[in-house]
């Protein structure tokens, strides 16, 4: 798909600035500087976002949208972890990575995607990676779904974009809109797996697709990523549930709260902490512990663990309190070293008043800064503590039990 001298020019650029290539193009007229400068953008942006695509020659990569929409590679082999069968069918073939990543698992698969161009690069990638195994549907959902054979597993990444290019977030409002195509999906897999946007409402998706037995809240480097759902009929005709998958109801739905870090895939990070996992119902019944004074240590939970809003069971399973019921922060007189989070020592503690506090603090020069269940926004704190921006410790100013406001002083661990 690329002449020798576009590919000699790409390697030649390989991390030049690209916008400056636009306006300084190669005088060669054999160069195809549109897919030249195409490639360059995606090797870059693959770097970082997809390590072993990069590392792979002969890889070549789509416009920039596709770049930005596509999973990365800790996320698309997470997801392939979560489930198994011999077969397999991704709905939202785009680039192609969650296509790779389950097709390294499954005997047989197939790949849906209307844009031609995407087709081609995912053909020539499937060679380039040595994957003979997945059948290739250049159609949409709509058109091809009566020729898909039942799978095992159906993958879909609903287009997150409306007509006019601007971002959804509600299930009815994406390409496929699910409310209206779960049914169908369903009676064609034993197992659907879908990609939702990290905006995504929990409570309202649980409402909205009863089938949802797991829901996996995955964040990548302190960074929330994704909201993957496994969905399942409850039950077969005869009653036997499909994949050895109980009837299931919203309250037995499990909850998977987990920080991708380290390069590690299966949500273990290196540095102890592990996945949080509960049940709706036992997180809902599931008593809070309040802390009635600070302890040796404060916890801030890791961006899954916020956005899935796991605070009663991590509670529970860590034993730590939290700070009030609701500054999501948490303290323990003992270290609890596989906290889903990032641990700091408390150093010092300073109730909350603007003069006397700042000339408390008047011999820190640096600080980073942040603010829980807190009158005032952080910049706002650090105007008023007139303290710079640093990581020489860390400040939380925030509400502990009973209403009263302090700035914690740490120390991170």
């Amino acid at each position: 798909m690329l002449n020798e001298p576009t590919h000699q020019y790409i390697i030649s650029h390989a991390t030049d600035d690209v916008a400056h290539l636009a306006l300084h193009p190669s005088k060669d007229p054999q160069v195809d500087m549109s897919m030249a400068l195409q490639q360059i953008a995606g090797r870059q942006k693959a770097k970082e976002k997809l390590p072993d695509w990069y590392a792979t020659d002969g890889i070549l990569y789509p416009k920039k949208v596709s770049m930005e929409q596509c999973s990365s590679s800790q996320t698309a082999d997470y997801k392939a972890s979560l489930v198994s069968g011999s077969s397999f069918a991704d709905l939202s073939g785009g680039f192609g990575v969650d296509t790779i990543a389950l097709a390294r698992k499954f005997e047989k698969g197939y790949y849906v995607e209307p844009q031609e161009e995407l087709c081609e690069l995912f053909q020539h990638n499937c060679k380039t990676f040595g994957i003979s195994h997945i059948t290739i549907i250049n159609k949409t959902l709509e058109d091809c779904f009566e020729q898909l054979e039942h799978v095992d597993v159906m993958y879909v990444d609903p287009s997150r974009r409306d007509s006019h290019g601007k971002r959804v977030v509600a299930l009815e409002d994406c390409v496929p809109n699910l409310l209206k195509w779960k049914d169908r999906l369903l009676e064609k897999c034993n197992t659907l797996m879908v990609k939702l946007s990290p905006m995504i409402d929990l409570h309202q998706i649980l409402r909205q697709l009863p089938e949802i037995y797991t829901v996996h809240v995955v964040a990548v480097e302190g960074e929330c990523k994704e909201v993957v759902c496994l969905l399942t009929q409850n039950e077969t005709n005869n009653g036997i549930c499909r994949d050895g998958v109980r009837p299931v109801s919203t309250t037995d739905t499990t909850i998977v709260a987990v920080d991708i870090c380290n390069n590690t895939t299966d949500g273990t990070r290196r540095d102890g902490a592990r996945p949080v996992s509960t049940t709706v119902e036992t997180e809902r019944t599931t008593p809070l512990s309040i802390a009635t004074e600070l302890g040796a240590y404060l916890y801030e939970p890791n961006a899954a663990v916020m956005k899935a809003g796991l605070f009663n069971s991590i509670s529970q399973q860590f034993q730590v309190q939290k700070l009030e019921k609701s500054t999501n922060l948490f303290t323990s007189n003992e270290l609890r070293e596989d906290f889903p989070g990032r641990i700091f020592r408390i150093e010092a503690v300073h109730e909350f008043h603007p003069r006397k506090t700042a000339k408390e603090l008047a011999h820190f020069e640096s600080a980073s800064i942040a603010v829980r269940n807190f009158p005032i926004s952080a910049e706002e704190l650090r105007k008023t503590l007139k303290i710079k921006d640093g990581n020489a410790c860390y400040l939380f100013g925030c509400t502990l039990n009973g209403g009263r406001r302090y700035l914690i002083l740490c120390q991170r661990y």
